[in-house]
């Protein structure tokens, strides 16, 4: 394989995306060739290594079944019940179908080997699993078996921050946060609290019985308590003194949020209450966060309540909104299928975004996840927090989060029915939650609407900005990555959406007639726009409030449609139809070269016509650095040029007819990337650097070691370097985690990735970090036998820098489990990198040698081995001669025999019989005794070898020559 190019910034992204959609489904990615072959196929090595080191011999792992439910049809099921019975039925169907021979087995003990637990679910299609490897092989060898994986590393909630404690809410302002959205007005001028809306909780649980949360709690009837299906918590027994019905906040979270969501006590009634939405009712799943399965069944419990037995799930009684003020490290998308499901049954999934802040690209999963919306935090002056993560998000690009809400100390409940102050990201969505519960509340006509329910309090939100740049959006522009859309405005939004009508129609293509799909149709009142996107036969449909809109419709490539009044009323449906004109259309043109006095052509540099971050044209240039992009619509079009070596240009380009735009682009550095069979690779030499200094790193840890040496990373100098115990190196500055996307903005940068992952030394329990100075310009970081989170699946590999010419290598000795590995490098502010490889994509073996070669500008050439043509001749009267002349770049060549013409000795078919140094001119190989009275044909071939790999095969000799080898 041969990487010579520099993945622009968006490469990485749009592999994530890929990648991930393995991941999500099953919660950990396939094993293909990485398992020994003494292990099933599709069982995760790291089962393996958790039964091996099990005293009992059993662990848990998780068993994913083949089939999907298809919910797609749920979204125009306006029905509320009858779109939650669709949602589950379809899943619980697939579930029921796919796994019921499965659990049939399962549950007559017919499934060999030992299990003594198992635990099926049917919102992701799985069984959770605790068996012996018997029992893990039996299930890996069933045909509707997809894979068994073990289970994953979830981070509980931060504690948060405490700043003062009460006994009673009158000692201290808790509304603050409730007053800045603007809650207490809708109560008095639209009397909406959020009554007749259901809240639900995922988080630490909840003291239902405070004063300020006991009168809302969907349990309580004001007389006695119920707590079928308002309560839920899997491990009773593990996190509540009453293990009867698991009734407890074992973390103060819990009854902080759902006070901030739902909270009363002024009995005024309201005013003054610390929730956001006093009228509503709540409903608790203690789910975060001790594992997979928790969080797994809490969510799910959440799309169909049950009693306390865990029977009788009722989707009916499902919530409209659910608040999770939890989350973890961003780029996972463990839990997006969940969050889908959430979706299609209608309810609005609510994410803090995290406090990972003040730097760019710290977004937490899952609220960075495309289908969360994710809520930042304010202060009460709204400024943004210190300490809410930032965007942009790392699956789009674009700005994250959604909203921001108040999260900078917000006074709440929490137990023993006192009150408190924290500060988080945590505080800030259930006030979003809240809103969601009051507007829905104030216009019922929007349950159920989830995407436009989000985008009333995009469009409605107070815009706010900031001096930050990230992901190279200005802080001044609404969307941004500080605030995202700005502060939650609750009043605007219900102002927007209270006395519902609809407002729809479709965009068509005026000359042909035919549907436009992702279409542009915005609608603005009251200076609030609300926009939305055209299905795939060109329909759109608003619920908005009564009034006068001014509606547009735009599409690429057509001309916009002039901008017209419609007038909506409260229960009508009003229909505005938009047939757009296309736009003429010219080729624009142009070269790409260097900004520099000899001013060389560039070739392939990446043109593209980019428009609110979707690539529309692009083209490659040619040697001579030309490019052509046909068909651009008339207009102003933004064009953004990348090459490796070089610094990215965008400009604007004003589109009337055939148009010229050259680029002169600066040079910049980058890392060439050579992984064997080219001259900028290097073969694999393994470097035992044991016999040097040891460091026993615990889990999540970094340490600062000196280099012998001044090293250059990106054109700046560095005399020591950070390891983390993640698998990465960094410059400048330490990190505990790693982030899957490469390159991006968020922590960690300046760094190189050799194995990104959740790895844990455990104090040199779990492997042992070495470092090493060979003295001769070279510095070597390896990881020894470092396993995985919590254990098992030990790694070695290292990373060598190399003073002479800055480059990096990364060898890979021993491979056990690189599904999730990270490999690549990036600058200091993560604007540049090179992503290698993603989730094993492509593989990480062992063996393998990656070599990065800094250069800038015009990219070095990169010679491949290339195969000789080779002649066969009699020598003496048993031996055959091979003659061929050297060819350049090789630096040895393999010779390969075979009884068979058709052999593929890149496949590993026939005997290598030497690999012989290249001389200059004519090179032989005698093959000794080949020549006898067998009577048996050999044929050869030669294959050139450079940089750790080998070229083709070249002609193959000896078939015909009966004269010289003995045939039948």
């Amino acid at each position: 394989m041969n990487k010579n190019t520099l993945s622009h910034r968006f490469v990485a992204i749009l592999l994530i995306a890929a990648a991930f959609v393995a991941l999500f489904l099953g919660l950990a990615s396939l094993r293909d060739t990485a398992a020994p072959t003494a292990y099933a196929a599709n069982i995760d090595s790291q089962v393996y290594q958790a039964l091996d080191a099990s005293p009992s011999g059993e662990t848990t792992f998780i068993v994913y079944l083949k089939a999907h439910a298809d919910l797609a049809p749920a979204k125009n099921i306006k029905d509320w019940d009858a779109r939650g019975r669709f949602v589950v039925k379809q899943l619980r169907t697939t579930a029921e179908v796919s796994q019921a021979d499965l659990l049939d087995k399962l549950g007559r003990g017919a499934v060999p080997g030992r299990i003594s637990h198992y635990r099926s679910f049917w919102i992701s299609n799985a069984i959770f699993v605790t068996g012996d490897r018997v029992a893990a092989e039996a299930l890996a060898r069933r045909p509707d078996v997809e894979r068994i994986v073990p289970e994953m590393k979830i981070d509980p909630p931060e504690p948060p921050e405490e700043i003062v404690t009460a006994a009673s809410p009158g000692q201290f302002d808790l509304t603050w946060g409730i007053e800045k959205i603007g809650a207490d007005q809708v109560w008095s001028t639209y009397g909406a609290t959020g009554q007749g809306i259901d809240i639900g909780m995922v988080d630490t649980g909840v003291q239902w019985d405070h004063p300020a949360l006991k009168n809302s709690y969907r349990g309580w009837n004001g007389s006695s308590v119920d707590h079928n299906y308002n309560w839920y918590n899997p491990n009773p027994a593990d996190t509540c003194d009453d293990s009867t019905t698991g009734t407890c906040d074992w973390n103060d979270h819990g009854t902080h949020t759902t006070g901030t969501a739902a909270g009363g006590d002024s009995g005024s009634p309201f005013y003054g209450d610390i929730g956001v939405a006093p009228g509503a009712e709540w409903i608790h799943a203690l789910g975060c966060c001790p594992d997979n399965e928790t969080l797994m069944a809490t969510m799910e419990w959440m799309l169909a309540p049950t009693d306390l037995n865990d029977q009788n799930p009722d989707s009916d009684k499902r919530p409209q909104v659910v608040n999770n003020s939890w989350g973890g490290p961003g780029g996972s998308i463990i839990f997006e299928d969940v969050i889908e499901s959430w979706r299609a049954a209608g309810i609005v999934p609510v994410f803090s975004a995290g406090n990972e802040g003040s730097g760019c690209g710290t977004l937490g999963s899952p609220g960075d996840n495309v289908p969360s919306f994710n809520v930042g935090s304010t202060n009460s002056s709204d400024g943004i927090s210190s300490f809410s993560s930032r965007g942009p998000n790392p699956f789009t690009g674009r700005p994250g989060p959604e909203v921001s809400a108040p999260g900078d100390g917000i006074g709440s409940s929490v137990p023993t029915n006192s009150y408190t102050v924290f500060s988080g990201t945590s505080m800030a969505a259930p006030h979003v939650t809240g809103a969601v519960a009051v507007l829905l509340s104030a216009e019922p006509d929007l349950i159920g609407e989830v995407d436009q329910i989000e985008e009333i309090f995009r469009a409605t939100a107070v815009q706010l900005t900031s001096s930050q740049v990230c992901g190279g959006v200005p802080g001044s522009e609404i969307p941004n990555n500080t605030f995202g859309y700005g502060r939650i405005d609750l009043l605007a939004a219900v102002e927007m959406a209270s006395n519902a009508g609809t407002l729809s129609g479709v965009v068509t293509d005026a000359s042909s007639g035919d549907p436009i799909a992702d279409a542009v149709v915005s609608a603005t009142r009251s200076g609030h726009t609300l926009t939305q996107r055209t299905d795939a036969s060109g329909a759109y449909s608003f619920i908005v409030g009564s009034g006068s809109y001014d509606v547009k419709a735009e599409a690429f490539g057509y001309a916009s449609a002039t901008t017209v009044s419609a007038s909506v009323s409260q229960d009508a449906t009003t229909t505005q139809d938009f047939a757009l004109s296309a736009l003429p259309t010219d080729p624009v043109s142009g070269m790409v070269d260097e900004d520099s006095a000899s001013s060389p052509a560039i070739e392939g540099a990446t043109v593209e016509l980019v428009e609110d971050y979707t690539s529309y044209i692009t083209d490659t240039t040619t040697s001579t650095g030309d490019y052509l992009l046909s068909d651009v619509p008339h207009g102003d079009r933004v064009l953004e040029v990348s090459a490796p070596g070089y610094a990215s240009a965008k400009t604007t380009v004003s589109v009337s007819g055939p148009t010229t735009q050259d680029f002169s682009l600066e040079p910049a550095p980058d890392y060439l990337v050579g992984d064997g069979g080219d001259t900028c690779s290097v073969a694999y030499e393994w470097i035992d650097a044991t016999d040097g200094t040891a460091h026993n790193m615990d889990d999540d840890a970094n340490t600062n070691v000196s280099l012998p040496f001044s090293f250059t990373f990106y054109d700046n100098s560095y005399t020591s370097v950070y390891i983390s115990s993640n698998g990465f190196i960094s410059f400048g500055q330490g990190y505990d985690r790693w982030h899957g996307t490469i390159p991006f903005e968020g922590p960690p940068n300046n760094a190189i990735y050799a194995f990104g992952e959740d790895l844990n030394p455990e104090g040199g329990a779990q492997g042992v970090i070495y470092t090493k100075d060979l003295g001769d310009g070279r510095f070597v970081i390896e990881y020894h036998q470092v396993e995985h989170w919590k254990s098992g699946d030990p790694e070695t590999f290292e990373i060598i820098l190399d003073s002479n010419d800055d480059s990096i290598l990364l060898q890979y000795q021993t491979i056990s489990w690189p599904d999730f590995t990270s490999v690549g490098i990036e600058n200091d502010d993560g604007s540049r990198g090179v992503s290698y490889s993603y989730a094993n994509n492509p593989p990480i073996t062992a063996g393998l040698a990656v070599k990065f070669t800094p250069f800038s500008g015009q990219p070095p050439e990169c010679a491949t081995a290339k195969a000789p043509d080779v002649s066969i001749e009699r020598s003496g009267d048993f031996d055959a001669l091979l003659r061929w002349q050297h060819v350049d770049p090789n630096t040895a060549y393999e010779i390969w025999r075979h009884t068979s013409p058709y052999f593929a000795p890149d496949q590993g078919e026939g005997t290598k019989l030497s690999t012989e140094t290249a001389v200059a001119g004519e090179m032989t190989y005698r093959d000794v005794g080949a020549v006898g009275s067998e009577t048996q044909n050999y044929f050869y071939v030669l294959r050139g070898y450079v940089g750790g790999g080998a070229s083709g095969s070249s002609n193959r000799v000896g078939e015909f020559d009966y004269a010289l080898i003995p045939g039948n």
